[in-house]
């Protein structure tokens, strides 16, 4: 029975980011995973790792860490004999990459304390120490931490964790990264400047400009936004929480902070915003390239990193931060690396971290204070994606009042049903100036073009078409985009095309003699949403033979609406809410679908009961 769940899990990688792909799957359970926790711990972290081999044979063994001292410095505390049994246990050099290790439970600077927090031991600034096993001063397997202080917040966090891989909240939150800059304000003087990488807008823009193309790129600038009487910025903070709580896979703050705050203006304070996160279905990968964000083992009071992962009404699932003083240009090299690495290549959190700070050239003592909390095996990914979302015609422009038909076009077995289609305005360049006293700060950033026209329409056998117009009112350019979220509930799985970069003119592509291209079939139901009756109107360029269906949303036939030969013109027909044998359906989505000799298309509607 395992083994064949394990093949379903396996037919739907392709498309579920949720999912571990086939290869990696393979490489995971040929590899050692050990998990240490404290004795109170262990029952609740067996529940992990018996998740972790049910779905995917990936074996991860759970060692009591009181039983590593016992075997390795007599019993007592001593966190150099974690690290002499971590070498140990991972003895082939050649597997350390894909490996994990994760530390159940929180720990501080002074074990010798009787702190509720003193769970697992530190070992220096770093969990990387516990894995550096080559004597390089470079980490060699990936670690991660869960900040637990009791079993409640342990307990929180495993669940999240299980409920994130195998019952993800689909929607559109989980192809959006948020991104949030700093201003170049400091205490009253200007200091975001490229020379000393504190340019926190340039640096987001650095980052948006090598994420997929299909990813949706939401920004908070603290330049955008104005100072209150008391030197804070509570609208960019407000946005900032609407959007988490709206979801966003990924929140990316680059800007001053520490342990309790956000930036200089108050982006986020836990001690004021905290309460107002309500995004527990919706929880984000946290990374923070801000000083002492992430420091997690100070005994007098918990950070940032920790609160959000045990924030019983929403937070995060994981977090990157750093546990001291970071420096701008070293914190972008590695973390616009990390990013790439889980958003563009689908890499697990602690195999991407890991090659982050390996294989690029971020400065390793700068690397070294950023920790991972969280599990190592989590996959934060947006869903899996491609550019097979075509404009018919493959037009080089889109001109005011054009009528483009597209389609997209994804695997049939998957069992997709619904594709949510956003059309974007064209992305665009702002410069912004400001100076203060003989300072000038200038920088050059980009902002993701708003969606014009939305659309839900019903897949069928893995195709699915959709027409809109190009509008006057709109921004133009050379960079618009066209994203498709395509999704199945009953599979639980989606799936991104994407069409980028269009160009989009103002200048009109036809004239008022020839407004109605030959090929154009148009259709729409009014009233909508109805009940129980509505209009269906269909215009046909030319004769042909036609259907008329309607469809639920798992995409059984409830109704054939109309066949035969039909002129050309335009065709009203009633629908008065009965299926086939005259019975009332229920209410919901349904969608109706016009077969033609030279096109097909179909539209979404709503019946209210």
């Amino acid at each position: 029975m395992k083994s064949i769940k394990l093949m379903v899990i396996l037919m739907l990688v392709v498309v579920n980011a949720f999912a571990l792909s086939e290869e990696q799957v393979s490489r995971l359970r040929e590899v050692e995973h050990l998990i240490i926790a404290p004795e109170e711990f262990i029952p609740l972290t067996n529940q992990l790792a018996d998740f972790y081999y049910d779905e995917f044979g990936i074996q991860r063994t759970v060692v009591d860490q009181q039983a590593i001292f016992d075997q390795y410095s007599g019993g007592n505390p001593d966190a150099n004999a974690i690290k002499a049994y971590i070498e140990d246990f991972f003895d082939d050099p050649s597997a350390w990459l894909d490996c994990s290790v994760l530390l159940v439970g929180s720990g501080t600077e002074d074990w010798n304390t009787t702190d509720e927090k003193n769970r697992i031991m530190v070992l220096g600034e770093t969990d990387d120490n516990f894995v550096e096993l080559s004597g390089d001063s470079y980490p060699d397997i990936p670690i991660g931490r869960f900040p637990a202080q009791n079993l409640g917040q342990l307990e929180l966090m495993i669940n999240r964790n299980i409920q994130y891989i195998e019952s993800p909240v689909l929607g559109w939150w989980r192809n959006k990264v948020l991104l949030v800059a700093d201003d170049e304000h400091k205490n009253g003087e200007l200091e975001g400047i490229y020379s000393i990488g504190l340019n926190h807008t340039a640096r987001a823009q650095d980052v948006a400009e090598v994420l997929n193309d299909g990813i949706w790129v939401d920004k908070v600038l603290g330049i955008e936004y104005d100072f209150d009487d008391f030197g804070n910025k509570p609208e960019a903070a407000q946005d900032i929480i609407d959007k988490i709580n709206e979801g966003r896979l990924i929140w990316y703050y680059i800007g001053h902070g520490n342990e309790e705050v956000l930036g200089d203006e108050d982006y986020f304070r836990i001690c004021d915003h905290l309460q107002l996160l309500q995004n527990s279905e919706h929880l984000p990968l946290f990374v923070a390239a801000s000083t002492n964000v992430g420091h997690f083992d100070d005994p007098d009071f918990d950070c940032m990193a920790e609160i959000f992962m045990t924030y019983n009404e929403g937070g995060t699932i994981a977090t990157v931060a750093p546990r001291g003083p970071s420096a701008g240009f070293a914190n972008t090299i590695l973390l616009k690396r990390f990013l790439q690495n889980i958003i563009n290549n689908g890499d697990y959190l602690g195999y991407g971290f890991l090659e982050a700070k390996l294989n690029f050239s971020a400065f390793i003592m700068n690397s070294r204070v950023y920790n991972l909390l969280g599990d190592p095996l989590l996959f934060v990914n947006p869903p899996g994606s491609d550019e097979l979302l075509t404009i018919n015609g493959n037009p080089d422009t889109l001109f005011v009042g054009q009528e483009v038909e597209i389609t997209g076009q994804v695997e049939p077995i998957a069992g997709f049903e619904i594709a949510d289609i956003k059309v974007f305005e064209s992305e665009y360049y702002i410069n912004y100036t400001n100076t203060l006293g003989d300072q000038t700060y200038t920088v050059d950033y980009s902002k993701f073009g708003e969606p014009f026209f939305e659309d839900e329409v019903y897949v069928f056998d893995g195709i699915y078409t959709d027409e809109f117009v190009i509008p006057e009112d709109i921004q133009f350019g050379e960079h618009g985009r066209i994203i498709s979220y395509v999704y199945s509930e009953m599979q639980n799985i989606d799936y991104v095309n994407y069409n980028y970069p269009i160009v989009l003119s103002e200048l009109p592509s036809f004239t008022e003699d020839d407004i109605l291209p030959s090929s154009t079939v148009r259709m729409f139901n009014y009233p909508n949403p109805f009940n129980p009756l509505t209009t269906i109107s269909y215009s046909l360029p030319e004769d042909s033979g036609i259907e008329l269906l309607i469809y639920n949303i798992k995409g059984q036939k409830v109704r054939e609406l109309e066949s035969g030969f039909r002129e050309k013109g335009t065709h009203n027909i009633l629908w008065d809410g009965q299926d086939n044998n005259g019975q009332i359906v229920a209410g919901g989505v349904y969608f109706y679908k016009l077969k033609t000799a030279y096109k097909t298309i179909s539209r979404r509607m709503v019946l209210l009961k």
